[in-house]
């Protein structure tokens, strides 16, 4: 099914080399057009993309499924893939962007969580009523257990040979992950052109913050900090969902156009936010964020972002506001990074690297 040939896009011939079938998984609640992204850059790689609805049938002569987030459930796809006979099962690739459960838990404990609750949803598939008395009130918690489902999911899915290429957006998770027996890339995130343009537009917001509070500590910190800035004088945008909608796509771009610092806070102290990063740095608004865990060791606290104690980052935001040529440096080296040695597609190419190699291995 792989070739190797030519297509021209846009006028542009790309190389292939070799060119694989891609079906890239469409998710219902995906609102980031992630799968669009990685859509163009396996078209750039050389690569035959089409997509797929998460709960369709995989399309038939494929050589790759191509999974990622997950914004949905990623088990059911790995064990449609699972019942195709083995000399037509596509290579399963899964690129995971979300957390693992609490790091201070023992691993011990993480696993027999991920897998109890892995195995509920293979027994009892996802609906209350199909289930035991007990189910409604798993289903009511579902966002507490989430992250142990993902656990539970990759690890049986890799027992059972289904997940052949597995991904991991930070390198401690990854790290954890091969320790424990699930081969794992380090795939961080990277900027894609589709994030980010010079507008040329002057930059009249002095702080932005984007995105959900998504725990009880990131909105006690932000609301904080947001009454320390409004009593300094500072202009902030609040795209939250409550005080101005959630910014994505053109408009994302336009709002980190005008910004001149981006504010990153985590829903826990150990998250990977650096999603927020490539965005933020490829429009050149400076990060100013807690201290974070090297989740993505290529950005340097202090070289591409700004990183101060919770309690010093009015302060610090008060200073490059007011230095702009610091600030200004600080954006461009961000910039450079997250549009060279971290553009979005050298991490496709990392995945589709290890699927060719699987390939010929296997």
């Amino acid at each position: 099914m792989s070739s190797q040939s030519d297509v021209v896009h846009n006028n542009i011939k790309v190389i292939t080399s070799p060119s694989y079938r891609v079906a890239v998984v469409e998710w219902i609640d995906e609102k980031g057009g992630l799968a669009q992204i990685i859509f163009d850059a396996l078209f750039r790689l050389g690569h035959q993309p089409i997509y797929f609805k998460h709960d369709t049938t995989i399309p038939k002569d494929v050589d790759v499924v191509f999974s990622y987030a997950p914004y949905g459930r990623f088990l059911p796809i790995a064990q449609q893939v699972g019942r195709l006979p083995t000399s037509l099962r596509p290579t399963l690739v899964h690129w995971n962007t979300e957390g693992l459960p609490d790091l201070r838990l023992p691993w011990l404990m993480v696993m027999t969580l991920g897998a109890i609750r892995s195995w509920f949803g293979r027994i009892y598939g996802y609906s209350p009523s199909a289930a035991p008395p007990f189910a409604d009130l798993l289903h009511r918690m579902e966002n507490r257990v989430l992250r142990f489902r993902y656990v539970g999911d990759y690890h049986y899915a890799f027992r059972k040979g289904w997940l052949k290429v597995f991904a991991d957006s930070s390198a401690i998770y990854a790290q954890i992950h091969r320790k424990h027996g699930l081969p794992t890339i380090v795939v961080p995130w990277g900027a894609t052109p589709v994030w980010y343009e010079n507008l040329q537009l002057q930059r009249d917001i002095d702080v932005l913050w984007m995105g959900q509070y998504g725990s009880r500590r990131r909105q006690r910190l932000l609301e904080r900090i947001v009454a320390e800035l409004i009593s300094q004088g500072v202009n902030l945008h609040l795209a939250d969902n409550i005080h101005n909608p959630f910014i994505f796509g053109e408009n994302r771009t336009r709002y980190l156009n005008r910004s001149k610092i981006t504010l990153n806070l985590t829903r826990t102290w150990y998250d990977d936010n650096f999603s927020r990063f490539s965005m933020a740095a490829s429009n050149h608004s400076m990060i100013v964020s807690e201290p974070m865990l090297p989740h993505c060791p290529e950005y340097k606290p202090d070289i591409h972002y700004i990183s101060t104690p919770i309690e010093n980052i009015t302060k610090t935001i008060l200073y490059y506001l007011e230095y702009e040529a610091e600030r200004n440096l600080m954006a461009e080296r961000a910039y450079q990074l997250v549009t060279t040695d971290l553009s979005f597609e050298k991490g496709i190419k990392k995945i589709m690297d290890e699927v060719h190699i699987h390939r010929f291995a296997g």
